[in-house]
């Protein structure tokens, strides 16, 4: 199984997405958890699928 660079990175900035949203909402339930979580997919998929700057 081979990682690329952007999966590396987007694995990185998600990680990173998701705890900085938990850690700025205080305090964290489980619908918070479930938010910081999506918001990391997100990010992930975003940085994923970027094509780079026209």
């Amino acid at each position: 199984m081979r990682f690329s660079i952007s999966t590396i990175i987007g694995i990185i900035l998600g990680v990173s997405t998701f705890m900085f949203f938990v850690s700025n909402v205080r305090p964290v339930g489980w619908f918070d958890s479930l938010v910081g979580m999506i918001l990391g997919v997100v990010v992930f998929i975003v940085v994923k699928n970027f094509k780079g700057f026209k």
